[in-house]
């Protein structure tokens, strides 16, 4: 599997062609002639997310990343003697846009897959569609649970992970790590953050029969958080948990801490980033949250830098803060794909993706990723978030693990 040899990634380019080489070479290069976006020597996947618009950090990271996950397994020889290629739309973080955007992937650019870096309100514009067409559609980033429930055997989601599971660790932390019996909820109005303010409310209730003392809500795209902060000081909560983007989150901070509140922040996956810190700067010291990953971009550990210096020598140009997060996530779920693809044996279809994803086991792509398990049960491949906390400027991991069970896949039973 991949899993067991990309720590020859980070070698030299003939480790990882000899490691190709020797794991793809065995098999057939015969396609069948009726499965569309795979020939004797190719396999084109659709991938979509937003590179325009409010959430263009998802997209373009998601895109980037996936690309040099590409770049290398084809410079090592690619998949059967296949090359991967990807054609990438944009869907503008729109549900309309997205669902436009797989119409095409699968209608005129007759791909053999999707792979999905979309937010989850793109993404959930599509799931019908794709449903029913019964594509093989891999979810990286999107939370939101109707992509895994109800349960459908063409969906997977990767590197992320079910909102509600968020809503587990998120209540467990708060309640039982940090003591804090007061929590208040700033959220966004879209999709994603709503859900995870949700999924706090609801774990609350459930697990520990209490509410937010306030909860307010603000549109993407606002500067002024003044009236919704103004309420949230008048409830006095211990606790201040923030869902939405990086950027409506630093300007809400920093307006926190000039109007003289000086509680905790709790912060949403997507903010979990060295992209905020540099935008909330001192407003953010002291701040936790969960990370999709054990190491974040900024990570000293030898593994991470070394994957940091390799992307920036695949993209010198691009802004501070990248890569982020959803630069790693693409690139870790490619591979993901990738060796689901390879044992899904020399005749690929759909129906042997599917037999491969679902028999994957704690596959993991270094260091740098999470450990991955799908079964014929679920499809949710990563349960784990990492707790971290902002210290002299810095995400630092946590000593905090879950440990009340989680209610996520009992429904899957």
């Amino acid at each position: 599997m991949f899993g067991k040899g990309l720590r020859g990634v980070f070698c030299a380019a003939a480790v990882l062609g000899a490691f190709f080489g020797a794991s793809f070479g065995t098999f057939s290069t015969q396609a069948r002639a009726d499965e569309p976006g795979v020939t004797p020597d190719s396999i084109t996947i659709g991938a979509f997310g937003p590179i325009t618009g409010p959430a263009a950090y998802i997209g373009l990271a998601g895109r980037d990343g996936a690309n040099l996950a590409i770049k290398e397994i084809n410079a090592a020889g690619g998949i059967n003697s296949r090359k991967l290629s990807m054609v990438f739309e944009d869907d503008g973080h729109s549900p309309t846009k997205a669902l436009a955007a797989v119409k095409k992937l699968i209608d005129q650019d007759h791909v053999f897959m999707i792979f999905c870096v979309a937010g989850s309100n793109g993404t959930l514009g599509t799931i019908d569609f794709v449903r029913e067409n019964g594509r093989v559609m891999y979810v990286s980033f999107a939370s939101a649970p109707g992509v895994t429930w109800p349960f459908a055997r063409n969906l997977f989601r990767g590197g992320t992970t079910e909102v509600p599971r968020y809503g587990e660790l998120y209540a467990e932390y708060l309640h039982e790590y940090l003591k804090a019996t007061k929590i208040a909820i700033l959220n966004g109005r879209e999709e994603y953050p709503k859900n995870e303010g949700d999924a706090l409310t609801a774990q609350l209730k459930n697990w520990y029969q209490t509410a937010p003392v306030k909860r307010a809500e603000f549109n993407i795209g606002d500067k002024d958080f003044t009236p919704q902060l103004l309420e949230i000081q008048g409830a006095d909560p211990q606790v201040i948990a923030i869902f939405g983007n990086p950027a409506e989150a630093a300007i809400a901070m920093r307006q926190a801490k000039e109007l003289g509140m000086n509680q905790q922040f709790f912060l949403g996956t997507t903010m979990v980033d060295q992209s905020l810190l540099n935008v909330a700067k001192q407003a953010a010291e002291g701040a936790s949250g969960f990370a999709l990953l054990p190491l974040l971009p900024s990570s000293s550990n030898p593994e991470m830098k070394a994957w940091v210096a390799k992307w920036k020598q695949e993209y010198p140009n691009l802004p501070a803060g990248r890569p982020n997060v959803f630069d790693v996530l693409s690139y870790s779920d490619m591979y993901a794909v990738a060796d689901a693809i390879k044992r899904a044996g020399k005749d690929l279809t759909t129906d042997r993706l599917i037999d491969a994803l679902e028999a994957t086991h704690e596959y993991r792509a270094g260091a740098i990723a999470s450990p991955l398990t799908f079964t014929k049960k679920h499809h949710i491949g990563n349960l784990r978030l990492q707790a971290m906390q902002v210290k002299n400027g810095e995400w630092e991991p946590v000593a905090f693990e879950g440990k009340r069970e989680s209610d996520i896949l009992k429904r899957y039973q």
